[in-house]
């Protein structure tokens, strides 16, 4: 209230990180800061949610919601015939210290269908999914040997937390794009809380604190994809995959 006397305008109607800079100097809100978990790329933004104009290929992502929505039915379809394909997305090996992940790891309450691993194409995925492939190979996918792009459906069933975690490299930024979502789906990253909805697709540093929750009684299902930081050049983006392939090959042997 002194803040909005002294200056004439409430912090809100600033900005939002204006009113996040309140919050904080209160004690009312935490300051997030990026905290990959492999590989920090210096002097990049903290940022949590990416400004929409950054990414002028999202509304064609948008727009092509209802096609992708299709090829996932067609699969959920053929699954309940012959089986899912969803994978658990947390698969930790037995005995590994699992920290927050105890309840999630192997368990199909959050499953992942995917279409790129790990850098890798799975063939018959794709087969499945052949017009999401191709719209996906448009987009900024990023590109490591061994590690990116990732690209999968997320199936979290109804009641299931992902809880507060980060990401490997803030040196990427994750997409995601919602397609199957009952009412009662959110997430969070850092201060801000955001209702999922249907084709309303948004790009994030998941180096930043993130947390998800389907609080509906129905799954809910979205594409998830990792593109490069808009703010690592070009030229500096083989280093990063190559470094990237370092550490994990150094990590595999120990």
């Amino acid at each position: 209230e002194r803040l909005t006397a002294l200056s004439g305008h409430e912090p809100a109607k600033v900005s939002s990180r204006l009113e996040e800079c309140v919050g904080i100097a209160a004690g009312t809100k935490k300051a997030f800061v990026q905290r990959p978990t492999m590989l920090n790329f210096p002097q990049l933004p903290a940022i949590p949610f990416y400004e929409r104009s950054g990414f002028p290929w999202l509304e064609k992502l948008e727009e092509s919601t209802g096609v992708i929505r299709n090829e996932l039915l067609a699969l959920l379809a053929k699954q309940n015939e012959e089986g899912a394909n969803f994978t658990p997305y947390v698969d930790h090996a037995e005995g590994a210290a699992q920290s927050q992940w105890g309840d999630l790891n192997r368990s199909p309450d959050w499953g992942a269908y995917f279409l790129w691993d790990d850098g890798r194409p799975v063939a018959e995925h794709i087969e499945a999914c052949p017009r999401t492939a191709e719209l996906l190979r448009q987009f900024p996918l990023a590109e490591v040997p061994g590690a990116a792009p990732n690209v999968f459906f997320s199936l979290l069933r109804p009641g299931t937390h992902i809880p507060p975690h980060t990401g490997v490299t803030n040196a990427r930024l994750i997409v995601h794009l919602p397609l199957i979502v009952p009412e009662g789906c959110w997430f969070r990253v850092g201060n801000e809380t955001r209702v999922v909805r249907e084709g309303q697709a948004w790009v994030f540093d998941d180096t930043i604190e993130h947390e998800a929750k389907n609080e509906s009684g129905r799954p809910r299902i979205i594409l998830i994809f990792d593109v490069w930081n808009q703010n690592v050049r070009e030229a500096e983006r083989p280093y990063v995959a190559a470094l990237v392939d370092g550490i994990t090959a150094y990590y595999r042997e120990e």
